[in-house]
């Protein structure tokens, strides 16, 4: 957004740059030499028209830009920032990373922000373009259907017996359902998930490891407390 209001500016300053050319007044030999316009005031206007016409598509170009997307991923000195915006192209979320993130939508209108601590450890939030949205970070977690996140918590002293939670993505009452198995005991809590799958609106597939011997398990898990 700082990059298009500077664009605008320079877009004011060049057609009034413009404006005063075609006014009858000469531009000052230093000006003149500064914009390599020649000393010919009819270069000087119609190199000043060129770029302005430039500078207003690029302008456009900019928001048309953050309007579909509404995001930004900038590189800066000391790492990347990522800019969120509403539909009107307000700001309403930045944030700073040492290493660069990934934007990404992973459902119609719903961007994933995630970024990588090392293999296979990643946080990720989720925005909702439609109203601006923002999801709380999940730790390792997959999107499934579209609209439900799993993930396992790193939390108490029974960590490793964590259940999977599903839920939706923005938890807005939607669904929450904890799903308790054997899992086998992995370092990463849902390395032992191998694949979970929505087969229609109240059932999931679910495929794990269970046991010491790591044994896979497929099945069909109900989904319960569905609006």
């Amino acid at each position: 957004m700082k990059r298009i209001m500077m664009a605008g500016a320079l877009v004011v300053m060049m057609i009034l740059m413009y404006w005063y050319a075609q006014s009858g007044v000469t531009y000052p030999k230093a000006t003149v030499d500064t914009l390599g316009l020649g000393e010919k005031k009819s270069d000087i206007v119609k190199k000043l028209s060129d770029q302005c016409i430039e500078l207003w598509i690029t302008l456009h170009e900019a928001e048309e830009s953050i309007y579909n997307t509404q995001f930004s991923l900038q590189e800066t000195p000391d790492g990347y920032e990522v800019i969120l915006y509403d539909r009107e192209g307000r700001e309403i979320y930045s944030e700073w990373y040492p290493k660069e993130p990934w934007v990404k939508e992973v459902a119609e209108g719903i961007l994933e922000i995630g970024i990588s601590t090392g293999s296979p450890a990643r946080y990720t939030f989720y925005f909702r373009k439609e109203d601006g949205k923002i999801s709380d970070t999940f730790f390792n977690a997959r999107v499934v259907g579209e609209k439900y996140i799993a993930h396992r918590p790193l939390a108490g002293e029974h960590w490793y017996n964590a259940p999977l939670i599903l839920t939706d993505i923005f938890e807005e009452g939607i669904l929450y359902q904890e799903i308790y198995k054997d899992f086998s005991v992995t370092a990463d809590l849902m390395s032992a998930i191998y694949n979970i799958e929505l087969i229609d609106e109240e059932h999931i597939m679910l495929e794990y490891c269970t046991g010491e011997d790591y044994s896979v398990v497929n099945e069909v898990v109900e989904i319960e407390n569905t609006k």
